[in-house]
């Protein structure tokens, strides 16, 4: 969908368009049902932010599951440590994993929630501004998806 082929764009268009990518899949998905007859534009928008808001949950789930394996592969190493020689300092370093899990959780979340943010903010601001905003690889995808 190019900005060229887009006829011009009302102000309730880019108003849903930057709603569906700033508030979340929720938002994406009610406006999606509710507005995606209105026009090819407010289609493709919340089409696009409920694609992103899915690449998101997958991002998601192998992060937590990284995130887990490491500190159950911590905690396993640790116990079997001290199985095989208990002293109070194994004891330390089988809990140490299990203490440092917040801090660990903290530090790989943290910058991927910033970066998500930020990738939201910059779509609503650039669809209020009147861009037609495409998500890298989503984008073209999704074009050749509403093509067929």
């Amino acid at each position: 969908m190019n900005t060229t082929d887009t006829p011009a764009i009302s102000s309730d268009e880019k108003l849903i368009g930057a709603a569906a990518h700033f508030f979340g899949p929720l938002a994406a998905t009610i406006l999606w049902v509710t507005q995606k007859d209105k026009s090819r534009f407010v289609k493709f928008q919340t089409l696009q932010a409920l694609a992103f808001d899915l690449v998101i949950v997958a991002a998601t789930g192998v992060l937590f599951f990284c995130v887990f394996g490491i500190m159950f592969l911590g905690m396993f190493t640790s116990l079997l440590a001290m199985m095989r020689n208990p002293s109070s300092q194994n004891e330390f370093l089988f809990l140490l994993p299990a203490t440092m899990f917040p801090v660990t959780i903290f530090a790989c979340i943290f910058p991927f929630a910033f970066v998500i943010t930020v990738a939201r903010l910059v779509a609503s601001v650039s669809i209020l501004g009147g861009r037609n905003y495409r998500y890298p690889f989503i984008g073209k995808w999704l074009e050749k998806f509403m093509e067929n």
